[in-house]
């Protein structure tokens, strides 16, 4: 049995000496069972007598040497067994990673050594999922699932040049839109099951077609992919208007009254499929049947909202002024229905689910009393769950930022939590990669990937918050570091399209040191203490 390094996306090459017939039988895969030998029951999926992705390879020899590599295989592996009748040399085995070309932007370190490993893990799921398409995983489906690309884009364009896989990914997508407007929930099309294909169109996944388009914007200040792509995203905007109504169509049957008023009921969103929040811990909320077939109203008019807003930005910049005032009367009809929604007992924020709390909060849904008491609930909903960290698939990216806008601290308390499920429980159990399920090995009965990029989505607030740096406008950026907790310095660099920028902070008894990297021809407004200025090219040293 071979252990390498890294657990990644790639494949195995060697070479053995062998007689005529001797048979090589290789078996490859991301852990090992209770017994110490390669297990792959978290990377496959039976049905019936046939079970997929074998990640096996068993080679006849001739005479002599023989030297083998793939010309079409990947697989996710950390370990290898060998079966072989005579003795190998471990060292004529080598594991290549394959993965297409992304250039590094980035670089980040600070004092707690966890974080460090989540960030790098972070990198190598990135490149484990970007052979051509970003995939979900490197084992078992390898599909292009518009929901990981969505919510990991923000932290992939700090950590790589993502440009240009972007551009092609969006290709992709909108190569799958429907007619009626519906975007995928996979790009480019796979073998999708019969019972999936009523899960496109579901808020969260088919939103990359907006989402994506609009945060490369503003991360590369191209707004060609805006102009590009501009009558695509409005026709899936209107896709989401016209789910808004009455309950309709062959899945109706699982849609639950909500008992909103007559005025809402025009606005609500309570059709079709849909995967709502997705992968909550199983303690906060396990998976049950149903959750494939009933709609989800609060992620669905959420997203509604969040999409027609993002929209109304995007018609302006594009002067598409004519689509305005549809969009306006959607984000603001459905935002009054959403607020309705959460008064009822089944959507109610008096919830320990941190994703009912930290959705509305980050996409700014509730009226300011309904605000007050999320905030106030989200932190008592941290406390009962002793700090570790709660939401799902969709709210995961956000969290931080929610706390961050309460108080500093709180994000922090959460981040540094080393208890599972969360991030630094990743990093202090690391297997060189991001997991699927929060419980990682153990996961939905020990079948979840190790190998998943997309909450590793936490690597954004590194950059934009810990370091501070953000990208404002037209060779404007910020950098306003977000300093707390137990983490006593921290420093990186993001190479953007105006330049390489640096910000590095150091705490030292009751003063705090950052220095800061302006490249040339851009304009950086710095945040720090009571420093608020706007400075051109140079390196600074400030002390509060």
């Amino acid at each position: 049995m071979l252990e390498f390094e890294q657990n990644l996306a790639g494949y195995l090459s060697f070479k053995v000496s062998a007689h005529q017939g001797d048979k090589v039988r290789i078996t490859m895969g991301e852990m090992l069972d209770e017994n110490g030998d390669v297990t792959l029951k978290n990377v496959q999926l039976p049905n019936g007598k046939r079970i997929t992705p074998e990640q096996k390879i068993e080679l006849i020899c001739k005479e002599g040497e023989n030297v083998y590599y793939p010309h079409f295989f990947i697989a996710g592996f950390k370990f290898v067994s060998v079966e072989f009748p005579r003795e190998i040399d471990i060292n004529n085995f080598e594991q290549i990673a394959l993965y297409s070309s992304l250039e590094e932007t980035s670089s980040f370190e600070c004092s707690n050594e966890l974080i460090n490993i989540f960030y790098k893990n972070t990198l190598w799921s990135l490149k484990s999922n970007s052979a051509d398409i970003p995939t979900d995983c490197p084992t078992r489906e390898r599909m292009g699932w518009t929901g990981d690309s969505q919510v990991f884009f923000n932290t992939a364009s700090y950590i790589t040049n993502y440009a240009a896989f972007t551009k092609k990914h969006l290709v992709d997508v909108f190569d799958r839109q429907w007619e009626n407007g519906k975007l995928p929930q996979i790009a480019p099309f796979s073998n999708e099951d019969w019972f999936m294909d009523p899960m496109n169109g579901s808020v969260g996944w088919a939103d990359v077609g907006v989402l994506t388009p609009y945060r490369f914007y503003k991360k590369y200040g191209d707004i060609r992919i805006l102009k590009n792509n501009y009558d695509r995203m409005m026709k899936y905007a209107k896709f989401m208007i016209s789910r808004c109504g009455r309950t309709k169509g062959i899945y109706a049957i699982y849609a639950k009254h909500l008992h909103l008023s007559k005025k809402n009921k025009k606005y609500q969103v309570n059709n079709g499929q849909s995967y709502g929040e997705w992968a909550e811990p199983s303690d906060v909320r396990s998976f049950v049947w149903t959750d494939f077939c009933e709609p989800h109203p609060e992620e669905s008019m959420a997203y509604t909202v969040f999409i027609m807003e993002k929209m109304i930005e995007i018609s302006k910049l594009c002067h598409k002024e004519e689509n305005i005032p549809l969009l306006e009367e959607y984000r603001d009809g459905v935002r009054k229905a959403y607020q309705e929604l959460v008064t009822k007992e089944k959507f109610s924020l008096d919830t320990n689910r941190q994703a009912k709390l930290v959705r509305p909060l980050y996409m700014n849904l509730l009226s300011l009393e309904q605000k007050e008491y999320a905030k106030k609930r989200l932190i008592q909903a941290l406390d009962w769950y002793d700090w570790k960290l709660g939401t799902g698939f969709l709210s995961t990216p956000f969290i931080l930022n929610v706390l961050e806008d309460i108080d500093p601290e709180y994000a922090y308390r959460l981040l540094e939590n080393e208890k599972m499920p969360g991030w630094l429980y990743m990093a202090k159990n690391n297997t060189g990669t991001i997991w699927e399920g929060w419980e990682g090995p153990s996961a939905q009965q020990g079948i979840s990937s190790l190998n998943h990029y997309s909450k590793g989505a936490m690597v954004e607030w590194l950059f934009s918050s810990m370091l501070g740096i953000k990208i404002i406008g037209n060779n404007l950026i910020e950098i306003k570091p977000v300093i707390g907790g137990h983490v006593s310095f921290a420093n990186g660099t993001y190479k953007s399209i105006y330049g390489r920028i640096t910000s590095s902070w150091k705490k030292d008894g009751d003063k705090v040191t950052l220095e800061v990297t302006i490249p040339s021809n851009v304009s950086a407004h710095v945040v720090f203490g009571s420093i608020d200025k706007v400075l051109e090219q140079g390196t600074y040293t400030f002390t509060k």
